[in-house]
């Protein structure tokens, strides 16, 4: 198969000046599963953690706790939301409107707003978009909202922040798919912009020589010179994530300067 092929020309570095002759659409395959391989790590840690954390409503609540009156004949457990009164109850905190005992005809996407529905909770950005999440998710348990009412001074902050946490965490699956989402495409979009870039520079090589790659294939060799700071990188990824962008980055110039200086005179003179 020809990515094990590809896999193994990566790691021969006179080879690599010249096995550019497969078609382009294979090196673009091969190279979207080293953006896998790079993007792995954290999207691993991403899923371990149920996505990166929207905080919007227990920033809120910790910067200024609701000074709410909750519907006491409400309760979420089993992942539903209950109440012995059939009337909709609508609070304000901040920017955000909480509309709870909700049905589905009064959710406004145009409005900033967390709708609380018998069976899901249905966040609004205000701008036309919107993300559903289910109670199981966030309500591990009984939650009555009568016993967060009868809560006063630092109990009662301290009971707001844990619903806050409780209500965002409803959103984990979809908060795990957006995230996943955000981190491959930036991933995807920085190295597409590295590679190009990197394949014009070494284009600045043609002049010392009278013949050279085009720069389409200066594009395949850059992807097999991807290959080994990739692995690097995915390795190091689970010690320190932070650095192994960097080892990646450096991995590449470096093996591709290498490369030139050894190998280019040879194939290219």
């Amino acid at each position: 198969m020809f990515i094990l092929r590809f896999f193994k020309t990566s790691f021969s570095f006179q080879t690599m000046l010249i096995e550019v002759n497969e078609p382009f659409w294979k090196y673009l395959l091969y190279f979207l599963i080293m953006i896998m391989l790079i993007a792995f790590p954290l999207n691993y840690t991403i899923v371990s953690e149920q996505g990166f954390r929207i905080n919007f409503i227990e920033e809120s609540f910790t910067q200024e706790t609701p000074n709410w009156v909750l519907p006491e004949t409400c309760e979420i457990e089993a992942g539903s939301l209950t109440c012995d009164n059939p009337g909709t109850i609508t609070l304000i905190h901040q920017d955000i409107t909480y509309v709870i005992n909700a049905t589905q005809d009064m959710i406004d996407e145009n409005q900033k707003a967390v709708y609380l529905l018998e069976d899901r909770l249905v966040y609004t950005n205000g701008v036309g978009a919107s993300m559903t999440g289910y109670y199981h998710q966030g309500f591990l348990d009984r939650f009555s909202f009568r016993s967060l009412n009868l809560l006063e001074g630092t109990e009662k902050s301290l009971g707001y922040i844990a619903f806050a946490e409780q209500l965002e965490n409803s959103f984990g699956p979809y908060i795990v798919f957006f995230s996943l989402l955000v981190n491959t495409l930036t991933t995807l979009g920085i190295n597409i912009v590295f590679i190009l870039m990197l394949s014009l520079v070494l284009q600045l090589f043609r002049l010392g020589y009278s013949k050279f790659f085009r720069y389409l294939d200066s594009l395949k060799f850059l992807i097999y010179t991807m290959t080994i700071p990739a692995v690097l990188s995915f390795l190091i990824s689970w010690i320190s994530m932070a650095f192994s962008p960097v080892i990646y980055q450096f991995g590449v110039g470096i093996i591709t300067m290498v490369v030139m200086l050894t190998y280019g005179k040879k194939v290219f003179a």
